[in-house]
């Protein structure tokens, strides 16, 4: 697909200003420990720098959602740029925590917005055969800054201050905002007179999330813990009202029903699990390098940078594997190699050395790649574009509460553990203890993301929906297909294809082995490549056999070898299939690359009907021909006054005809 270089120019200044944000976020965890020092506050306090980050993302992702459909991509990106440079700026000149926060959390509304956003310009404007690779490599610009952060935030805490992060940041982010508002050009959102807010929605989002967030985290801390059992309850009772009400308003903030999908559900799912698990490690890392092991910030950096620096170099990899193989086997390798990390990370001693964390960090951070690229494009791919945004903003609100939650929830049993411990074991013992438990907690959701994988995600790649997203008709490929499928199963000669293509007036037939599932595809032309010798005239391969029954006996026993052979041995050795629910888009898409006359169609790895490329154009044909007097013809005036280019928009879109489409009675191509 090749892309505008306006396009292009706005995926690379959203992309830097994705980056910086994403910079930021691993800049706070090496100078913890010296926040916890400066301050004056333990650790279950100064982890709000990080879940009252993401939960403040929570909260604007939704909004985002809105705000994508009211506003022009121009005007969200220098907004959320300039808040967080704002918020760069209040954090570096910060003197108490309290200040510090307010910084930390004016940068989040702006990342809120500034994240979802971006993924949602990627994901519709490249097609969904090539989004794993785009969010590969989107994955490998955004990772790049982990690799560095970590190390650039240990050496500048060591040899300046903290507040020079921030500064430093500040001053980034305003280059990005006058970027930003030169180069990259205004344009009307699609939708403007359809957004809609509901205020009530985004008050109980926010006191619901908040309070729900408070209460687990003031569970760690000294003080009331009735008072924080009520925040907890009052949190969720705001959050199951959020979500009820947003499944009777005509306009939601967020589209909860997107979750009906079965496939986004269960990707979501894992990726709250995994985001869960994944935050504390960065900020229980620097207190154990920093505190008790005794090491300087920069080697607290130095032992995170090469997990960030392979999980960057794995990203493209695993967008490419996902594209080509699907998300099962990534998913499951890297689910269970994350619960076998982490696991190790629950028996940390005193006397253990550097460069067994470095490589169990690095695995650990590996292992995430092959779970949370690949498998949230997995869950994308299952939704329309147009309900685009909408997937985003629900996918990322959910894992970024899930992410604040986590992470209160682990620091606050570490907290509790050494606090509970400390005058029996005394402090260096009693927070080894606190971290151990706390990664414990981090093995037992990261088994349960291992377990729901292997139960649940299912290949392939490019798949669209599992289930029809309707719910109440049938896909429009479902519609105009053949259901008259004919198969040769995985131990039939040549022959036998041979004569079902003589009988039924096909030229090719999908192979599948006793579970019915397809492992190759058989046509004409392979058999006609076996028989045609170089430079000899092609010809319709059955007149061409059938004629030639009396020629040289040469030609009769290299015929009479090929009939004897398998199918599976000539014919292609993997078989190409599309979704029921694929877009005709796509369908041609793999037609025109694979160079085929038909297609299996696949529904649960099951060959339900079949697609030729004449079906497609009749359809075409006839759902142009018979929208084309009812509906209304839009014509842009061409640049010379005389010309016009017009488009008919039922055609445009795909919407199928009034009546049913017919189809060809058999493929003869």
């Amino acid at each position: 697909m090749k892309l505008s270089r306006r396009d292009w120019l706005v995926l690379i200044v959203l992309v830097v200003g994705s980056f910086i944000t994403v910079l930021n976020q691993t800049l706070v965890t090496p100078a913890i420990p010296s926040v916890i020092t400066e301050m004056d506050v333990n650790a279950a306090t100064a982890q709000w720098l990080t879940t009252g980050f993401t939960l403040v993302n929570a909260i604007m992702i939704p909004i985002t959602a809105y705000l994508q459909d009211r506003f022009s991509v121009k005007k969200l990106f220098l907004a959320s740029m300039i808040l967080f440079t704002l918020g760069s700026a209040v954090t570096g000149c910060a003197l108490s925590f309290p200040v510090m926060l307010t910084g930390r959390l004016i940068q989040a509304a702006g990342a809120g917005i500034l994240m979802p956003l971006t993924m949602t310009v990627l994901l519709v404007t490249f097609p969904v055969d090539k989004r794993g690779s785009a969010m590969g490599v989107f994955g490998l610009v955004i990772a790049f800054a982990p690799a560095i952060g970590p190390t650039v935030a240990g050496f500048v805490v060591d040899t300046f201050d903290w507040h020079v992060l921030f500064l430093a940041i500040a001053a980034l982010s305003a280059a990005i905002v006058i970027l930003a508002a030169i180069l990259v050009k205004a344009q009307p959102p699609a939708s403007a007179r359809e957004a809609h807010l509901d205020p009530l929605s985004v008050v109980l989002s926010t006191l619901g999330f908040g309070l729900l967030l408070y209460g687990f985290s003031a569970v760690g801390s000294a003080g009331s813990l009735w008072f924080a059992i009520a925040c907890m309850v009052l949190g969720l009772a705001g959050v199951v009202w959020f979500f009820i009400r947003q499944t009777h308003l005509e306009h939601p903030m967020l589209r909860v029903d997107v979750l009906k999908n079965r496939r986004f559900l269960v990707a979501t799912i894992i990726g709250m699990l995994v985001q869960g698990a994944l935050l504390s490690a960065g900020i229980l890392m620097p207190i154990y390098v920093q505190t008790l092991l005794g090491y300087p910030a920069t080697i607290s950096g130095i032992i995170l940078m090469p997990g960030a620096i392979l999980m960057g170099i794995l990203n493209p990899v695993a967008g490419k594997l996902f594209d080509k193989h699907g998300p099962r086997k990534l998913g499951v390798i890297g689910t269970v190699f994350m619960t076998i990390t982490t696991a190790f990370f629950a028996m940390l001693t005193l006397d253990t050395p550097l460069w067994f964390l470095t490589i169990l960090y690095t695995v650990r951070m590996a292992s995430l790649t092959l779970v949370n690229m690949p498998i949230t494009t997995w869950g994308m791919n299952a939704l329309d574009d147009n309900l685009m945004n909408h997937g985003t903003s629900v996918n990322n609100t959910l894992r970024q509460v899930a992410g604040s939650l986590g992470t209160a929830i682990i620091i606050s049993v570490s907290s509790m553990v050494s606090s509970n411990t400390e005058a029996t074991l005394g402090f260096d013992q009693s927070q080894l203890l606190g971290i151990n438990a706390a990664f414990a907690i981090c093995t037992l959701i990261c088994l349960i993301a291992a377990i729901l994988t292997i139960a649940l995600v299912r290949d392939k790649a490019s798949d669209a929906a599992s289930e029809d997203r309707t719910g109440d008709r049938r896909s429009l490929l479902e519609s105009i297909m053949k259901r008259d499928v004919y198969m040769l199963h995985d131990n039939a000669t040549v022959e036998e294809a041979m004569r079902l293509f003589v009988e039924k007036g096909i030229s090719a037939a999908p192979v599948v082995n006793s579970a019915g599932t397809p492992v190759a595809f058989i046509s004409d032309g392979d058999i006609l490549r076996r028989l045609t010798p170089r430079g000899g005239s092609v010809m319709d391969p059955i007149a061409m056999i059938m004629s030639s029954a009396y020629d040289e006996s040469a030609y009769d026993e290299r015929l009479e070898r090929l009939m004897a052979m398998k199918v599976t041995e000539i014919g292609a050795p993997r078989s190409i299939g599309v979704s029921v629910h694929s877009r005709l888009s796509d369908v041609c898409r793999v037609l025109a690359d694979n160079h085929l006359k038909k297609v299996p169609v696949m529904e649960d790895e099951k060959i339900v009907g079949i697609i030729n490329r004449s079906d497609i154009t009749q359809y075409s044909m006839q759902a142009y021909l018979d929208h084309r007097p009812q509906e209304a013809v839009y014509c842009e005036e061409g640049a010379d006054g005389e010309g016009a280019a017009c488009e008919d928009t039922a055609f445009a879109e795909g919407r199928p005809p009034e009546k049913p489409a017919a189809s060809a009675a058999s493929d003869t191509e």
